[in-house]
């Protein structure tokens, strides 16, 4: 269940970094230390690597009381406020071709414009007109599809494939056959066409990855409208890797200061707040305690960073 409106709520997404990454060390952060201290853990969210969404994508859609099995969380219908029609977000992207394995490039390397994404997104539309599906930009580095085609899929999130090499696992499930063998075709369509668009001839002559595929994500349909829950923040800072672990230390810090700082102030002012640390496996939800128990918890057993971070 979502957290009540009143109460703030922080999700942290990659408080820790992958399993097999140098573990760059903590700096000081001594507001998130002093709300770790009066705070208790109410539940864990798992996430193997064959997870098709991250725990960060999870505990997020669990805060703002998403339905939806992993995989199958309406991102695109919620994000919109499209209620009754089945959507998902069509994301131009980059797939890196090596010699044994295709991976994903960072969309913020690809660094689209928006004039070349309405160009490309404009080379698209007969092609998805002529399938039932309705492309709308909705910002360059996404669009909105929406049709009947698009009912009952199950897709990896750009987040999750980032992490590994691309498989047939990895991309989008559709719930029959004939609908599998029909959402390939419209993906290998997709691929020829971006292949000719003089958009992409510019970027690859001006030394830029082009546009050579679409990323389907966040499909499914909502059947009554859904407001997201104000009290929930979000610092994404650390998805893009710091390039040093001065860089590293440094994101934290502002981290602490302008992201945790806030839901300090909170609780000591007396208002129930929570906090989610989300790392490469698992989420923690952690919830403040009340007035006396608050104040036993922080004498007999309060959390400590190091322990918290372990978890992740």
């Amino acid at each position: 269940m979502p957290a009540p409106a009143e109460s703030l709520h922080l999700l942290i997404a990659d408080a820790a970094l992958p399993r097999d990454a140098p573990l760059p060390p903590w700096p000081a952060l001594p507001q998130l230390q002093a709300l770790l201290g009066c705070m208790r853990l109410q539940h864990t969210i798992e996430a193997d690597e064959d997870s098709p969404a991250t725990p960060f994508e999870l505990a997020l859609a669990r805060a703002h009381g998403l339905p939806g099995a992993p995989g199958r969380i309406p991102w695109a219908a919620f994000e919109t406020a499209t209620v009754g029609a089945p959507c998902a977000w069509f994301r131009p992207c980059h797939w890196q071709v090596g010699m044994d394995q295709v991976s994903l490039l960072d969309p913020h390397e690809l660094a689209l414009t928006e004039a070349e994404s309405r160009a490309l997104l404009a080379a698209l539309q007969p092609l998805l007109q002529e399938d039932g599906l309705a492309l709308r930009y909705v910002a360059p580095d996404r669009w909105l599809a929406q049709g009947e085609r698009l009912r009952g899929l199950a897709c990896a999130s750009m987040a999750r494939a980032l992490q590994h090499a691309l498989t047939p696992a990895a991309l989008t499930v559709a719930p029959d056959a004939a609908q599998g063998a029909h959402l390939r075709r419209l993906q290998s369509e997709m691929q020829m066409l971006l292949y000719q668009q003089p958009v992409n001839d510019a970027r690859e002559a001006a030394r830029r990855y082009p546009v050579n595929a679409v990323w389907i994500e966040g499909a499914g349909t909502l059947d009554a409208p859904l407001p997201p829950n104000p009290g929930v923040r979000t610092d994404t800072r650390l998805q893009t890797p710091p390039a040093s672990t001065d860089d590293y230390q440094r994101a934290w810090q502002a981290i602490d200061q302008e992201s945790v700082a806030p839901l300090v102030a909170a609780q000591r002012a007396g208002a129930p707040v929570r906090l989610t640390l989300c790392g490469a496996r698992r989420a923690l939800g952690l919830s403040t305690a009340p007035g006396l128990k608050a104040w036993l918890m922080r004498k007999m057993r309060p959390l400590r960073l190091s322990g918290v971070r372990e978890q992740l």
